[in-house]
């Protein structure tokens, strides 16, 4: 149950009187028994693994009413592993206040999502979670890390989040349209711009169908990183028998200095979200490919199969299992677990089972 601080009188560090607002504690522990196995002399591992079905995090987030229609509001969200917990940041989950008006829309500052994030992970059955997890997410990590997107002083993955960014978000009264633009800072000395974005997403919803474009840019680094361009185009319609979705995905690595194309990795994904019994049955199919714009080899390419079901015990707790499967081609090695495990470096397939519990609060 979320524990929530309603109309606290006062404050023990500071005697401050909080009139109108809301505080609220929330949070996920997703665990998993993980069992992954490579071919072609590729390594396996069976071990727990976290966030398998639903990320886990610890969070607060609240709201005060200041009169008038207009809200302040913050979140601070951060990661954790519950098998193996180690060091972590608070607030690497995102970290910010804001402004909202019911009419105008909300203002808000500090760390978030990149917007171009978010369709290949709504529109998709697994999202970023577990050994079924979108193929084009898995690929992307290694894609973006050849840009240069390693250490530096934005985030290591600003394809995903954005540090030190200022986002405009429209209100929930314009007839099913919704939207969001984003512009983060690279505050980095000049003449560098490295981690600089900007990124926008704007759907539709209504009834049944939800429908979405998304486009992002991150800045690289003249003659050391390159500037990634994101696009994509996510759908969704529940039939009530069954949740159709897809979405397709497109980045491109473009040169710094001279703007030239390098590469691209692109793909689709389609999947299915069913009532069966108390639960859910998912299924999902996806394939990226990369096309080395300076390079004679054949591009390397990726297409992965999953299915899973989700039991609720409860409307905190879940059980639940999931195996997936991805044959590689081309050079391409998309695995299927957060342990790292090696596969040959061409042509293997990798095949995983997931069986976890889910406990929200």
């Amino acid at each position: 149950m979320k524990k929530t601080l309603i109309a606290l009188a006062t404050l023990a560090a500071t005697g401050a009187v909080m009139a109108q607002s809301s505080v609220t504690i929330y949070g996920v522990i997703d665990q998993a028994f993980t069992r992954t196995s490579n071919s072609n002399g590729g390594s396996s591992n069976t071990g727990l693994t976290s966030s398998a079905n639903l990320t886990n995090r610890l969070g607060f987030r609240g709201t005060e009413d200041l009169g008038g229609g207009l809200s302040a509001k913050f979140q601070i969200e951060t990661n954790l592993n519950a098998d193996a917990p180690g060091a972590t940041t608070l607030g690497d989950r995102g970290a910010w206040v804001s402004l909202a008006s019911a009419t105008m829309g909300e203002v808000r500052l500090g760390r978030d999502y990149n917007n171009a994030f978010w369709n290949p992970i709504l529109f998709t059955a697994f999202g970023t979670n577990g050994v079924g997890q979108t193929i084009f997410h898995a690929t992307r990590a290694a894609y973006h890390t050849t840009a240069g997107f390693t250490g530096t002083t934005h985030a290591t993955d600003p394809y995903i989040w954005n540090n030190n960014s200022i986002s405009y978000i429209l209100p929930g009264n314009l007839g099913g349209v919704y939207g969001n633009i984003q512009h983060a800072f690279d505050e980095a000395a000049a003449p560098s711009s490295l981690g600089q974005s900007t990124n926008m997403r704007l759907g539709y919803k209504a009834g049944a169908l939800d429908v979405a474009f998304g486009y992002g840019q991150v800045d690289g680094v003249t003659g050391a990183q390159e500037d990634v361009k994101s696009m994509n185009i996510g759908a969704s319609y529940d039939f009530g028998v069954v949740k159709v979705l897809a979405v397709w995905n497109e980045d491109k690595l473009k040169d710094a200095g001279t703007g030239a194309s390098v590469s691209k990795l692109k793909g689709y994904e389609i999947g299915a979200v069913m009532p069966v019994g108390p639960g859910n049955l998912r299924a999902s199919y996806g394939t990226v490919k990369i096309d080395d714009l300076n390079a004679a080899t054949a591009d390397a390419k990726a297409n992965k199969f999953a299915i899973g079901y989700v039991y609720p015990l409860s409307k905190r707790t879940s059980v639940y299992t999931t195996y997936a499967r991805v044959s590689n081609k081309n050079g391409m090695s998309v695995l299927l677990t957060p342990k790292g495990t090696a596969g040959a470096a061409t042509g293997f397939t990798s095949s995983g089972l997931d069986i976890g519990i889910s406990h929200t609060f």
